[in-house]
């Protein structure tokens, strides 16, 4: 799934559509960390409704396969790509929505707690959302990282660090 990676990085990131920077740079990584088979949970690039949503579509779901249809909804993502100058409104609105699946995931008690994930360009943003007291919802960041754009940034992003963040994500999801 990494072959999927240009060898070196395209210098014009606006050339990039939604669909491309999701499934070749986002997918491969994400989808081993937060895909597991055993437990039948798999990450969707729907663009549907699905369970808590109502008729909102997320780019991206994270769901439950119960039998033979998806089930109930456990995390979100919302994907915009880079533009020429950073729409901060746009990014704002995002994460609002971004709490609101999430927020009404736990509220139908579907899950105690929901994560969601929000990309901007080449960049990522987990964050975790549960209900600590009666009507008050805690929206947390776990961590932000960049992903690389190319083969050649492969070599920085496996570190350590990036390890641990990775790791972070896994452990507040699973």
């Amino acid at each position: 799934s990494l072959k999927k990676l240009p060898f070196t990085a395209i210098k014009d990131k606006t050339a990039i559509g939604e669909r491309e920077l999701l499934t070749a740079y986002f997918d491969p990584i994400l989808v081993n960390i937060l895909v597991n088979l055993d437990e039948n949970v798999l990450l969707r690039w729907a663009n549907v409704t699905c369970d808590a949503t109502g008729d909102k579509r997320p780019d991206a779901t994270i769901s439950k396969l119960t039998q033979m249809s998806f089930g109930s909804s456990l995390g979100f993502g919302e994907a915009k790509l880079a533009q020429p100058t950073c729409d901060k409104c746009i990014l704002c609105l995002d994460l609002a929505r971004l709490a609101t699946f999430a927020k009404d995931t736990v509220f139908l008690k579907i899950n105690n707690a929901s994560l969601s994930f929000q990309i901007h360009s080449f960049s990522v943003t987990f964050f975790t959302t549960r209900l600590r007291h009666d009507g008050i919802y805690i929206m947390q960041e776990i961590v932000h990282m960049t992903f690389p754009r190319s083969v050649e940034e492969l070599a920085t992003f496996i570190s350590m660090k990036v390890w641990k963040m990775l790791l972070k994500v896994t452990d507040v999801f699973w």
